[in-house]
């Protein structure tokens, strides 16, 4: 089958989607800073990243990219040691956010894919089902036309 050209148009509202992105990601600084006394270093990443795949899936890879922007300086600051304070960035801070980025746009990347697809196996079927509804309607024109046909000619004899 020919890919759909206009697949990329799966997401009607991208402008909405950055808007989306950016209350996600302070929503999702919200969640994580409340819950910052239980979880102190522990998952830093957690609800940032669930943010940003919920945008993926609901509104493209600009949105996710934005949201992945955001979310890093956020994290940085607030979420690895020592907390509330940009310092020299070490082995371990640049290893948590090389996962962070790496996982989540690959994330981002295979959902804007399905989602493109998912986009062109709706055309298609919608194409399709236009085609087999001008199909039936042709053949009852056909129908109706031979059927037609022979009493015309038993008038146009008698």
């Amino acid at each position: 089958m020919k890919h759909n050209l206009n697949a990329y148009r799966w997401c009607s509202n991208k402008p909405a989607g950055y808007l989306n992105a950016v209350i996600g990601v302070f929503f999702a600084f919200g969640v994580r800073f409340a819950l910052h006394p239980q979880f102190d270093e522990a998952l830093p990443l957690f609800f940032f990243q669930i943010n940003t795949i919920v945008i993926a899936f609901f509104f493209g890879t600009g949105p996710a990219l934005l949201s992945v922007a955001l979310s890093i300086p956020l994290i940085s600051y607030f979420f690895l040691a020592p907390f509330g304070e940009f310092t020299v960035i070490d082995t371990r801070d640049i290893s948590v956010l090389f996962v962070y980025a790496t996982y989540t746009l690959l994330v981002c990347f295979l959902v804007e894919w399905l989602r493109r697809e998912q986009y062109s196996a709706k055309m298609a079927f919608l194409v399709s089902e236009s085609r087999f509804k001008l199909m039936v309607e042709g053949d009852n024109k056909i129908r109706e036309l031979v059927n037609n046909a022979p009493n015309k000619l038993n008038q146009s004899n008698s």
